[in-house]
């Protein structure tokens, strides 16, 4: 869960605001700007102490319970966040980053159709934000509804041109519209789906995945390009023990294409 980007505060104004916080324990606005700047900060453990004499007021502002959802999701208190989120909704429906974050929280208690009615609601209010569009596109990816997925990469994308997850993950999209349930490949999908990859892998050269995936629609595909791709995935993973498994299979994959190609 993230909020927008902006600038962070730096480390003279949390002290100051800390110093604050001591000298007047009640001030509350000192308090909630001090939870928002450690927040920013990503310290959750200082923003959990600052921020929970908020929620004991009797009129606790929004912002706290937003700002405490994040800090609850960061911590792995699910349902904890969720009461947050929800606490911020009742008071303010369309806030769209109490909204985002209870889409990911709500993906975390696997119910997804009130996951992505929550993400509809942020990427119709915020619909410049190119992470909600991201999210929004990997959560239908993950149902399967392919094209929809694509056309939220792509908004994601118009906001945001630089954005290589986004391209992979519409890579993926194009890749599995690519593979027929009976076996048959739909080679225009499939070439959207390596010119996706390949953009990702100009975004972020090495990406991983990225080759990893391109190297297996090659493979599907029976492309001597495959070869290419596989060594270069297994070169780029080189030193990376948690691509160990993949780059196995990688190497069988490459000995399988070179028999294909023979």
């Amino acid at each position: 869960m993230e909020s927008h980007e902006g600038e962070g505060m730096d480390d003279t104004e949390l002290a100051r605001l800390q110093q604050t916080v001591q000298a007047d324990p009640a001030d509350s606005a000192a308090r909630l700007a001090l939870l928002h700047g450690l927040v920013e900060a990503r310290r959750w453990h200082e923003a959990e102490q600052v921020g929970s004499p908020l929620l004991q007021a009797g009129d606790t502002p929004v912002a706290a319970y937003t700002c405490m959802g994040i800090i609850y999701g960061k911590q792995g208190r699910w349902d904890e966040a969720v009461q947050q989120c929800r606490q911020a909704l009742a008071l303010y429906p369309d806030d769209v980053l109490t909204l985002f974050n209870m889409g990911i929280l709500l993906v975390r208690q696997d119910d997804t159709k009130a996951a992505l009615e929550c993400l509809e609601k942020v990427v119709e209010h915020a619909s410049d934000w190119a992470e909600a569009h991201y999210t929004h596109g990997t959560l239908l990816l993950r149902q399967e509804r392919y094209q929809e997925a694509i056309r939220a990469f792509d908004r994601a994308l118009e906001c945001r041109a630089t954005y290589p997850e986004a391209h992979f993950n519409r890579g993926n999209a194009h890749a599995l519209r690519g593979l027929e349930s009976d076996g048959a490949l739909d080679y225009y999908e499939l070439d959207c789906a390596i010119n996706a990859y390949k953009t990702a892998l100009q975004q972020r050269p090495g990406y991983a995945a990225a080759l990893y995936n391109l190297g297996m629609v090659y493979q599907r595909m029976g492309s001597a390009e495959g070869l290419r791709v596989w060594n270069q995935y297994i070169e780029a993973t080189q030193d990376l023990p948690d691509e160990e498994i993949w780059r196995l299979r990688a190497q069988e994959y490459t000995h399988d294409l070179q028999d294909r190609l023979r």
